[in-house]
């Protein structure tokens, strides 16, 4: 990921004289986001072009109006919120005095009832400016969610105008009305406290799983009917939006998106401004996966794929803006703004297996000895199934029995079927480049136990998995193989020696300097003994 961004970056910084006024606020944001410092001379140059838009007392955009205002405020937030703090001000008051009278954002002079693109923005770069302590009337906030409620979609959906002549259903507009009523949810509430996973299993509230199971695994907490505290600058008004209102929309588009899931480029048009919007809404609602689908490392792959040899991404708007979307997935920018929001390596991530965390912390077993199916630890109900149906079960893109294939294959190998995998050896081949992390961690387990070291080539390639315990697997899986316990000495998780407080960029780093120190060891070790007929086939 690191290197994908890297080369975005200076991809960006190469076509500093192409980078128009109005896209200055989303390339200044996406670089500060990615880690580059507001003192960085490209970046500061590219927060002049910002401050030239602010007269006296106004702010006038050069061309996006209410599309470029969001990203601007966003962008002065993130260099110096205190230093700029009077500039985000006059932005602020450009989008209030911009916002329609049914809560909504448009295009200026025009009667669409309402842009769900153009509005959340217009939510951007309020809480942008309310980060800035820029105090945000509480009727704004509640007339957008008002909006948003009303305008969507019976199925959960959102489309573009509403009201207008665009209604049909898009994956970008959902994506762009679930991140603006996280948006107003949080911004009404005033207390980050009150801003919870709405994945968060509570086993007082599992009475509500059929009234809110719509993502998979879900039991959500109850949240209490009651109006959110006013602003202190209009403390008489009182909002027609609860916070059950606002949890309930959320999970209705979120729900939609279950059933219309994708990260693929051919299904959602505008893909990478659909990509960014899905990272704003599911950070929003604190969601690592949603309907079994883990969204980040589905849409990080497709990505990477995609990206252009000059390090950028082309997509509909233009290659800058596209970057731009592509980097703020990447880096995940908008989870580093939300209070309470999981993150991806802030410790040690346990694996799971069967539903349960597995005794030793990581990876599969070695061993069914050190898994205790009584305590909780794999509480997967195993199939008494031949291990070529356990496989084909895993290989199904369909399957809702995955934990449970998982289970009994362990178990059918570690009892004396492990000949068995030898000759399925070409399916697991395929089932490590699957989609879905478990099956191909699953995958990675298998290949060890084939005694084949002509499978390492495939493990070895599993040690660059985006999934960090995917990664993780492919070493177990290599120690295994190689017959070398403890691999090559490296420490299991880097990351784990880190201080609490760690940056998110020196968690990255970590990882990164692990995985690159295994890999150089592995290859050396494959180089070594591998068989000659397979000298060529060391991934680079």
């Amino acid at each position: 990921m690191l290197a994908a961004v890297r080369k975005a970056l200076d991809l960006l910084q190469k076509n500093v004289q192409v980078v128009s006024p109005h896209e200055s606020g989303l390339v200044a944001y996406t670089c500060i986001s990615a880690g580059m410092s507001p003192d960085d001379p490209y970046v500061k140059g590219l927060i002049d072009k910002i401050l030239l838009k602010i007269k006296t007392d106004s702010y006038v955009p050069e061309f996006h109006h209410n599309y470029e205002a969001g990203v601007d405020a966003m962008a002065l937030v993130a260099a110096d919120k205190a230093k700029y703090r009077d500039k985000i001000q006059h932005i602020a008051n450009y989008l209030l005095k911009n916002q329609q009278v049914n809560g909504s954002w448009d295009y200026p002079a025009q009667k669409n009832g309402g842009d769900t693109s153009i509005t959340q923005y217009g939510m951007l770069g309020l809480w942008a400016a309310a980060r800035a302590g820029v105090e945000i009337p509480m009727k704004a906030l509640d007339q957008s969610a008002i909006w948003h409620v009303q305008t969507q979609l019976r199925n959960g959906a959102f489309c573009y105008q509403p009201l207008g002549v665009e209604t049909s259903m898009k994956h970008s507009m959902t994506m762009a009305g679930v991140g603006s009523l996280g948006i107003a949810r949080l911004l009404m509430s005033r207390n980050a406290q009150e801003l919870e996973s709405l994945e968060e299993p509570d086993a007082k509230t599992k009475k509500n799983e059929k009234a809110f199971g719509v993502l998979e695994r879900v039991t959500a907490k109850e949240t209490p009917d009651q109006p959110f505290a006013a602003a202190p600058t209009d403390a008489n008004y009182k909002p027609q939006v609860s916070s059950r209102d606002l949890d309930a929309a959320m999970r209705r588009g979120l729900g939609w998106l279950v059933t219309n899931y994708t990260v693929d480029k051919n299904a959602t048009g505008w893909h990478l401004y659909y990509l960014y919007g899905l990272e704003r809404a599911a950070s929003l609602a604190n969601l690592e996966k949603i309907g079994g689908h883990d969204w980040y490392t589905e849409g990080y792959r497709v990505l990477l794929k995609v990206q252009d040899a000059d390090g950028g991404w082309t997509d509909t708007g233009g290659k800058i803006s596209a970057t731009c979307f592509a980097v703020l997935f990447l880096v995940r920018a908008t989870e580093k703004l939300v209070p309470n929001a999981p993150s991806p390596r802030a410790a040690p991530k346990a694996a799971t297996f069967g539903g349960g965390l597995l005794a030793g912390g990581r990876g599969l077993p070695t061993d069914l000895a050190n898994v205790d199916t009584k305590d909780g630890n794999v509480t997967a109900k195993k199939m008494n199934t031949p291990l070529d149906k356990l496989l084909a079960e895993l290989e199904n893109p369909k399957s809702e029995k995955i934990e449970s294939a998982q289970a009994a294959l362990v178990e059918a190998v570690q009892v004396g079927q492990r000949e068995q995998l030898i000759g399925q050896k070409d399916l697991l081949l395929k089932l490590a480049k699957d989609s879905r992390v478990d099956v191909r961690r699953t995958a990675f387990w298998a290949l060890a136990r084939c005694n084949d070291l002509r499978v390492a080539p495939v493990l070895i390639q599993g040690l660059m998995d985006v999934d960090f315990d995917a990664a993780v697997e492919a070493r177990n899986a290599l120690c295994v193989l190689s017959r070398r316990p403890r691999g090559f000495g490296l420490p299991d998780d880097l990351i784990a020696k880190l201080a609490e407080n760690a940056s998110q960029a020196e968690k990255d780093s970590a990882f990164e300097k692990w995985r690159d120190a295994d890999l150089r060891r592995w290859r050396e070790w494959y180089q070594s003994v591998r068989p000659y007929s397979e000298r060529d086939k060391l991934p680079d």
